[in-house]
């Protein structure tokens, strides 16, 4: 959703594998799949590292139509990005070639292509007649959602691709938050351009070249509250949406995008730790440190998560070593783990379905 919050989801209960479907390449040769699938209730749409589309049929994981989005005589070039989003029947793609395309959900024609000429990652902003865009440079661009005329660029603060997970931007009425890859985050508005205010987190330092980074690979939260923002090393803020002044700052910077339910904001930090804080007053809640090593004794190969997400009253996070765990929302307990699909990402839910994309490119259902 344009907020960028998950909310509580539903889900029919238990994780057993009901299908599974290839979309393409997957994690390999130096490329990451980046793009979330999204869905419109009875098929799934999803990208590959090489910006392949294809759309998956949610009975059964049968493709039901695929198409090519790399410009001829084009690869990815060790470079991963792109993301997807939907309207109606609509679906608009953001590609590492630098495109914006706008596609029939129905058979994958194409209705324009706009080249915005800098590679693109994370899902696009879908928010009343425009389409928001980020690229690897900390550029967005906004583009008319029927036409594919760009209308305004925010250029962000001047600096290097650090990450190629990059938050997405997001949107409430007249009012959009730019995530820029210099650690700031761009209050805008919508329908010009303006900018409303600039926000500089604070890093801090670490031993870890990603960790070390400004990258911002949270996505910011758009709230009641107010908005909630994080870079990955630094510190998590919660920020007035009119000036952009923080209410509270918390020293832990985030990997993932949290999941809000009510005053409580579910995240896990840099170092892999979940946290719960309120909105509130920045309070911190509880503090449960997640598993970082398959081997903890000897510290030997790493365990990364994506999460959390709120699924039936329980929080929910999957490894890229192929673990599933529910925890409980008061203290951070395990209440459940399990063996899964190596994920590459979060997954999604739809109409009952656990919908995850493993580190190999597949499609695979549970329920």
């Amino acid at each position: 959703n344009i907020f960028r919050n998950s909310g509580h989801l539903a889900h029919a209960g238990g994780y057993t594998r009901q299908w599974s479907s290839s979309i393409g390449d997957g994690n390999d040769d130096g490329l990451t799949l980046v793009a979330q699938p999204v869905s419109d209730g009875t098929t799934i749409y999803a990208m590959d590292t090489e910006s392949m589309l294809s759309a998956t049929s949610l009975t059964n994981g049968a493709r039901k139509w695929e198409v090519e989005l790399a410009p001829e005589n084009e690869e990815a070039d060790e470079v991963s990005g792109g993301g997807l989003a939907m309207v109606g029947d609509t679906l608009i793609a953001a590609t590492i070639f630098g495109e914006v395309i706008s596609l029939s959900a129905v058979d994958g024609g194409v209705n324009w292509r706009t080249n915005i000429g800098i590679p693109l990652a994370n899902n696009p902003l879908l928010i009343g007649d425009f389409v928001v865009v980020q690229a690897l440079n900390g550029q967005a661009t906004a583009l008319d959602l029927l036409s594919g005329t760009v209308s305004w660029v925010e250029i962000g603060a001047p600096a290097g691709p650090s990450h190629d997970r990059i938050a997405a931007a997001a949107g409430e009425g007249d009012f959009v938050v730019h995530p820029g890859i210099g650690g700031e985050f761009v209050g805008i508005r919508l329908l010009d351009g303006g900018r409303i205010f600039i926000d500089f987190p604070t890093t801090r330092r670490s031993d870890s070249v990603l960790d070390a980074t400004t990258t911002i690979t949270a996505s910011p939260l758009i709230l009641p509250q107010g908005v909630l923002v994080a870079t990955r090393n630094g510190h998590t803020s919660l920020l007035s949406k009119q000036s952009g002044a923080r209410i509270w700052s918390l020293p832990f910077g985030l990997r993932d995008t949290p999941v809000v339910a009510g005053d409580v904001a579910f995240m896990l930090d840099q170092g892999q730790r979940l946290r719960a804080v309120s909105l509130a007053q920045g309070k911190l809640f509880w503090t449960k440190t997640m598993q970082r090593f398959e081997d903890e004794e000897d510290l030997e190969d790493p365990i990364n998560w994506f999460g959390p997400l709120l699924v039936n009253g329980k929080l929910l996070l999957v490894s890229d070593t192929g673990l599933l765990e529910l925890r409980d929302v008061n203290n951070g307990e395990v209440l459940g783990r399990q063996d899964i699909e190596e994920a590459a990402m979060a997954p999604i839910f739809v109409n009952g379905l656990m919908l995850l994309l493993s580190q190999s490119g597949n499609l695979v259902a549970y329920r």
